[in-house]
């Protein structure tokens, strides 16, 4: 079994997007995000490699991996606690957050690639996460929250994979993004409005930051609803770990043997975004 395999580690946002990759230990998918997993494993001397998306070699091979669903959310309504909980089985990969997804799908807002274009760069990207390492057999992807608006691209590229999207209530994301919030929460004080008329289909002025984020979550959840497309899921937080087994699993065809069970149970107890065994609290949740 190869030590390392070259995955996409981020998309250079472009009229054609230049996915770059790195040589990397199963290692980096420990990590809570796979871009944090990057910058602590890869080595400094790896050669920079590109991924061409318009190869006409596909990326799959017999001893592929097999991708079992997609992970959409909310934002900080843990879901990175389910990613983790996944995780308890050596033989499930769980790609968490990717730039290399990100940096395409910013592309396509950016400069309105086409969408036949699109689905088959997204499907290169994902392939490229199906290599084989250590004792992984099964893929999962946790996306980026703002990924949702993107929902009918993904099903569109693998209309057969199950999907799952966790979901809690506005206020208490509004105010958990207040205290600690990146990625979409940024877009509030970029100098253009691009990306926020993008998502919300109109071009709107927001008198606060508490506003934006308020009208941002609900669209995440009316885009979840709008397409309800595929082999779907709705969780909701804080209740959703409770259904790992009876639901989540099964939805995603994934069998845990109770040992991987009761890992998954035992990682409720630390914070899903350390790396560390750091007990939780949700003092800032």
């Amino acid at each position: 079994m190869l030590k390392t395999a070259s995955f996409p580690i981020y998309t250079e946002i472009r009229k054609n997007p230049l996915v770059v990759c790195r040589m990397l230990p199963a290692e980096v998918f420990e990590y809570p995000f796979f871009n944090d997993g990057v910058s602590k494993v890869s080595s400094t001397n790896s050669i920079r490699k590109e991924l061409d998306l318009n190869s006409v070699t596909v990326l799959e091979s017999k001893g592929s991996l097999q991708l079992k669903g997609f992970i959409f959310h909310i934002s900080h309504c843990g879901s990175t606690l389910l990613a983790n909980m996944l995780k308890a089985s050596k033989k499930t990969r769980v790609v968490a957050e990717t730039e290399a997804i990100n940096g395409l799908l910013l592309s396509a807002v950016f400069y309105d690639l086409e969408e036949k274009t699109l689905i088959n760069n997204l499907k290169t990207i994902i392939k490229a996460y199906l290599q084989p390492l250590d004792e992984e057999e099964q893929v999962v992807f946790k996306l980026t929250s703002w990924n949702i608006f993107f929902i009918e691209l993904f099903q569109k590229a693998f209309p057969e994979i199950p999907w799952i999207f966790i979901d809690r209530r506005t206020e208490e994301v509004v105010q958990s993004l207040l205290k600690s919030g990146n990625g979409f929460v940024e877009w509030f004080y970029h100098p253009t409005n691009l990306l926020q008329n993008y998502f919300l289909d109109e071009e709107k002025q927001f008198k606060s930051l508490e506003n934006y984020l308020f009208v941002m979550i609900e669209a995440h959840k009316k885009t979840a609803e709008k397409f309800l497309l595929g082999n779907n899921l709705f969780l909701e937080y804080p209740s959703f770990p409770n259904k790992f087994k009876s639901e989540i699993l099964p939805h995603f065809n994934l069998n845990y043997f109770e040992i991987e069970l009761e890992a998954a149970e035992e990682a409720r107890k630390y914070d899903a975004k350390s790396i560390y065994k750091a007990p939780y609290s949700n003092l800032g949740s």
